[in-house]
């Protein structure tokens, strides 16, 4: 009976071990694709501008990131500005669209869900194994024409999917469920445009769909600059 007891546990336990280490795998082969950890890893700033296209309206901006730590985005839209600042565990926005002139602090987990944008574009998986962030390998499936795995992430802001491609192991995409303000909403991203710049291998187009927003939005990015010097001041709330 104890024999037959641990061959069962066995049978059980191999699939799971073997499960976890095809999501590692995975995660590694991402990692390469983008340029290497070592290379991810000198990235201390950066800087990019943007372009965003929604609801037929054309907006630029511009953001300038402290990995790990810091962010701030300003968007022109109809002659004016919006800002939204991440500063480690606090944030902060101007937003004159919404009739506000003077900054108000972001709320807890908008301040979670702007820091998670803190990393070089598209090295998601590469925080979530520095973090150590529970990842789970849902499995192998199409999207579109294309083979991609489909990995659950659980992050800090909540539970995300990420789509990487199986013969290029560059992310695709990811879906994610978030809360904002006691209200849960999905937001989607699609990735693509992916150029090589001082070695690392990052998306420079996004199609997103978030909670609130008029419609789809499309997102350029450009001028990219790895490790600026971006002063601490940048990410300051005005008084």
């Amino acid at each position: 009976m104890k024999t037959q007891l641990k061959t069962l546990i066995a049978l059980v336990a191999f699939p799971a071990l073997t499960f976890a280490q095809t999501a590692d795998e995975v995660i590694d082969k991402n990692i390469a694709a983008l340029g290497g950890a070592d290379k991810l890893a000198a990235v201390k700033t950066l800087q990019y501008d943007q372009s965003l296209s929604i609801a037929g309206m054309d907006l630029s901006g511009k953001s300038s990131i402290v990995v790990g730590k810091s962010m701030r985005q300003d968007i022109s839209v109809m002659g004016q500005q919006i800002t939204n600042v991440v500063d480690g565990d606090k944030g902060w926005t101007i937003n004159p669209m919404q009739g506000g002139s003077t900054p108000t602090a972001l709320p807890e987990d908008q301040v979670k869900i702007q820091k998670g944008n803190t990393s070089v574009m598209g090295a998601d998986l590469l925080v979530a194994k520095t973090q150590k962030y529970p990842v789970e390998l849902v499995g192998k499936e199409k999207q579109g024409e294309k083979d991609v795995y489909n990995l659950k992430v659980t992050r800090p802001e909540g539970v995300a999917n990420y789509y990487v491609d199986a013969s290029t192991y560059q992310i695709t995409g990811m879906k994610a469920t978030v809360n904002v303000q006691g209200q849960s909403g999905d937001i989607k991203l699609k990735y693509g445009g992916y150029k090589t710049i001082e070695g690392l291998t990052v998306p420079t187009t996004i199609d997103m769909e978030t909670p609130g927003a008029p419609g789809p939005i499309t997102i350029t990015i450009s001028n990219i600059v790895f490790n600026p010097t971006i002063d601490p001041s940048t990410f300051a709330m005005p008084k």
